[in-house]
């Protein structure tokens, strides 16, 4: 008896040893993993040979052109002057920005607005007190909508919008309506805003920016995620349409605020303001159909300047006129018209040359938008107190707007996951908000009150600090969150998502790797 009880105590040593021994090299065996996917990480995160000679290609071209200038600007352009400040301060946010998408989930956009404004409240000057620097921002902000609102019509897929009308219309103008209306209310409540500054305020926060979270949506899309309902198409093209809803709505509340007419006049003028901004644009929107000959090889060339040159005009002259949400309409309905004609002649729609044009001017102009938006928040003007209601009054709004959004996805027969996804991803505010946060301070009255003008300089610090935190909590929840309410099928769990990857690491570096280049700034103009 003795002998089989020793017998059995040796056998238990044996398997707890064994035992021991399976769990030690099961977390040896996941250290290792570990460190294989941090090691991945950093090496998706270097630059590849042939960015790194993109890279060294765009400085080489930034010195000459800088050694250029000085023949012609002389002293305005030496280190130390405004415009080479203004300039130094663009470069370094956009590659602040693009180093901080390479190692988060934060879209660029967050990082240059960032830079702007710390450079606002350290910089030793602030260089838009100078006229010349002043000058260029504001005329910039021009040509900004003119690119923004061309770019993104191009890449509308219409026969989704064709065969989804409510789902799309519906996403695009409630929660839209709702936000605007709720941020109203509380600016006036939390803020002592007058109704008329609260709708002003609402209507430029109530636009979502689709390209802070698309590239991620789309890098879901391509490993089969979020497909049965299309969700990258509804965020896609119903952002777009909300981006319209906001130039024209908000065009329209601007000159109705600031414009001196009379009540009967400006009446008039907002409900024929859209109208004629739809006429323009489909009478434009043909003229570069027609004009040139679609089989003349400097057709995308000259279509493109066509586009180009009635956007800018017609952008001055309705600013000029007063007659706000003309411009913004015409333009994104001229660029629609065109690429609808044009995929009947073979161009696809955002797979043309001229969309290819406006994907180039998007990059290069895209930091200077963003870094001189952020120069605009000023913590000087702002007390704890201010700030969180500022906060309040932003989180309050959003939080509203993503209920809508919920619902509107439920009642579109999406599922709850879908819904929650969708309205995350109605989260981000930046390409509308930063060409507009100076517009307060541009179009106050020369008579108005110490009030408005104080209420007009706090609108941009409003606007920044929104920027701000809605694109980094729409950027790193849509990327956190996806994988988890967009599974092809419901009966996956999340750990089972996350497990699969884990199983096999080099198609997890090369998931890494493709999400990591659908983030880059080339996928951003996929969408507004």
């Amino acid at each position: 008896m003795n002998d089989i009880n020793r017998t059995d105590q040796n056998d238990n040593i044996r398997q707890n040893k064994a035992t021991t021994f399976e769990i030690g090299f099961k977390t040896r065996q996941d250290k290792q993993k570990g460190r294989e996917s941090i090691l991945n990480k950093l090496l998706s995160a270097i630059p590849s040979l042939v960015e790194t000679k993109q890279y060294i290609g765009v400085l080489i071209c930034g010195l000459t052109l800088w050694g250029t200038s000085w023949f012609l600007f002389k002293d305005a352009v030496l280190p130390g002057s405004y415009i080479f400040n203004m300039s130094g301060v663009i470069i370094a946010a956009y590659c602040f920005g693009h180093a901080l998408e390479r190692f988060t989930t934060i879209n660029p956009v967050v990082g240059m607005t960032f830079m702007g404004a710390l450079y606002r409240n350290l910089g030793t000057t602030n260089f838009l007190e100078n006229s010349t620097a002043d000058s260029i921002d504001f005329h910039l902000r021009r040509i900004y909508p003119v690119i923004i609102l061309t770019k993104g019509p191009l890449s509308w897929n219409w026969e989704y919008i064709k065969n989804n009308p409510v789902k799309v219309f519906s996403l695009a103008t409630l929660p839209w309506i709702i936000e605007c209306l709720s941020t109203a209310f509380l600016a006036h409540i939390l803020l002592n805003y007058q109704w008329k500054w609260g709708l002003h305020l609402g209507a430029i926060l109530s636009s979502v920016s689709p390209a802070v979270i698309v590239p991620t949506v789309v890098a879901l899309k391509e490993r089969g995620l979020g497909t049965k309902h299309e969700i990258a198409l509804l965020v896609g093209n119903a952002g777009g349409l909300d981006t319209a809803f906001t130039e024209g709505i908000f065009g329209v509340t601007n000159s109705a605020i600031f414009y001196e007419a009379s009540l009967t006049y400006k009446i008039i003028k907002g409900l024929l303001a859209i109208f004629v901004g739809i006429c323009l644009g489909i009478a434009w929107g043909v003229l570069c159909d027609v004009i040139p000959d679609h089989n003349d090889l400097y057709a995308p060339t000259v279509r493109s300047l066509l586009i180009f040159g009635g956007g800018i005009l017609v952008t001055y002259a309705g600013g000029y006129l007063g007659w706000g949400g003309t411009s913004g309409v015409a333009i994104m309905v001229c660029a629609g018209v065109a690429a609808t004609r044009w995929s009947r002649r073979g161009w696809p729609i955002n797979d043309n040359p001229v969309s290819e044009v406006y994907k180039l001017l998007w990059r290069i102009f895209e930091p200077m938008l963003f870094t001189l938006s952020g120069y605009f928040l000023d913590v000087s003007q702002l007390n704890t107190k201010e700030l969180c209601l500022i906060i309040g009054c932003i989180i309050s709004a959003l939080f509203l707007r993503m209920l809508t959004a919920f619902l509107v996805g439920l009642a579109n027969n999406l599922s709850i996951k879908e819904s929650v996804f969708v309205s995350v991803t109605w989260i981000p505010k930046a390409i509308v908000e930063a060409v507009l946060v100076r517009v307060a301070a541009d179009s106050i009255l020369a008579d108005a009150s110490e009030e408005d003008k104080r209420t007009a300089a706090q609108h941009a610090n409003i606007i920044v600090i929104a920027i701000l935190i809605t694109s980094t909590a729409g950027s790193v929840l849509t990327t956190a969150l996806g994988p988890i309410l967009l599974s092809q099928d419901s009966r996956i769990s999340p750990g089972d998502f996350y497990r699969a990857q884990t199983l096999s690491p080099a198609s997890s570096f090369h998931d890494s790797s493709q999400i990591r280049r659908n983030n880059a700034p080339s996928t951003l103009s996929i969408y507004l």
